[in-house]
């Protein structure tokens, strides 16, 4: 016979929660969110390559009571430098992949935004207003120059994402084959500096 830990109980509780939630939750409601790219652009500061991006997260009903359950939401953000080519695929020079958490404390009433990377964590009163300091990215360190190719005409892309891997065991299936939880951006590309 298995038996539970209170911590696993109260997990599947949350999720069960959430997922009940979900299907109770008319249709309409589960509007098209948007995770947007605005803007994005690098600088170059002693040999290392930084980003700034001006990014929009905004969730769907679905994600918002799995938040307000106590579930935690991670994105993705996904940065990729690249040689672009015209008869193949483009030459992808550097990759990198930051994570950043958004959760909800009930008993603080506050929203705490953890950038997984780094582990500094900022809190908030209100969600949109974690939501808008999230998408502030400014001087993020991204790859040294020296190695990039030189003389290559470089491009970069970023694309922000809901990590469905990082949601609890319990929720997965259900985000997997739901289009309410596959929220993504597209996207966005500019010349490398």
């Amino acid at each position: 016979m298995h038996c539970f830990t209170h911590k696993q109980v109260a997990w599947f509780l949350m999720a069960l929660s959430a997922m009940t939630g979900l299907l109770c939750t008319p249709l309409t409601v589960l509007a098209n969110p948007n995770l947007k790219v605005y803007s994005a652009s690098t600088h170059e500061r002693g040999n290392v390559v930084y980003l700034n991006a001006q990014l929009e997260y905004s969730l769907n009903e679905a994600a918002v009571t799995a938040l307000q359950s106590g579930v935690p939401i991670t994105f993705k953000l996904k940065v990729e430098i690249f040689q672009p080519r015209k008869w193949i695929w483009d030459k992808v020079i550097s990759e990198h992949v930051h994570r950043y958490q958004l959760s909800y404390h009930a008993l603080t009433q506050q929203y705490l935004v953890t950038n997984i990377s780094s582990g500094i964590q900022n809190s908030y009163s209100d969600r949109n207003i974690a939501m808008s300091a999230m998408g502030r990215i400014y001087n993020l360190a991204l790859v040294a120059t020296t190695a990039l190719p030189q003389q290559a005409d470089l491009q970069a892309r970023i694309k922000v994402s809901l990590d469905i891997n990082a949601l609890p065991t319990p929720m997965r299936p259900w985000a997997y084959i739901s289009s309410d939880w596959k929220l993504s951006s597209e996207w966005y590309t500019w010349d490398l500096v």
